[in-house]
């Protein structure tokens, strides 16, 4: 990972732990991990439904502001007005849906052994210590990991919530529309 931990241990005897009670909490934190994970993939699947749904709405909007059927007259300052505001929103809905599906930081579940298998690793221990010394250091890996990962969570899902709601307008505003004419 190359970076400083989000979180490190308080644990300060680690080699008096035993190997049984490291192997559980690594356990259990893989675990949080793959949570962490599929919550980041699930704001991507839910951006990605939203994108298609507001393309579908921005196009409904647009195509009857634009036909002959409207009863906007196209001379009209308001539907500058409404075009420029349509389109203010939609780029920053837009910026805001790529966000969320554009590939993120990926952290994988597990370490690669060149990460967390070199010599200063096992210097000066025993073959129990060396261990533990492996398995304390995966465990803060780990946590690391989803410390980061909770924290894009975070801010994706505030994204997700924003575009939503731009979404949701949109949707209004294309029902509103399709009434109008229907009714017109």
């Amino acid at each position: 990972m190359g970076q400083t931990l989000l979180w490190e241990s308080d644990v300060t005897d680690w080699e008096k732990v035993s190997v049984d009670a490291y192997k559980f909490v690594i356990e259990q934190a893989k675990e949080q991990l793959n949570e962490v994970i599929e919550e980041s993939q699930i704001i991507t699947k839910r951006g990605m439904s939203i994108l298609l749904s507001y393309i579908a709405a921005l196009s409904g909007i647009l195509g009857y502001a634009f036909s002959e059927k409207s009863k906007i007259i196209h001379g009209n300052g308001w539907l500058i007005c409404f075009s420029i505001f349509i389109a203010i929103l939609s780029i920053y809905a837009f910026t805001l849906l790529f966000q969320l599906i554009y590939p993120k930081d990926v952290f994988y579940k597990g370490s690669p052994p060149k990460e967390i298998f070199y010599k200063e690793v096992f210097d000066g221990l025993s073959e129990q210590e060396g261990l533990k010394n492996v398995l304390y250091n995966e465990i803060e890996r780990i946590q690391d990991k989803i410390e980061r990962m909770i924290k894009s969570n975070r801010k994706r899902f505030a994204q997700y919530r924003t575009t939503l709601k731009i979404s949701l307008l949109l949707v209004a505003m294309a029902i509103f529309i399709i009434v109008r004419a229907i009714y017109n």
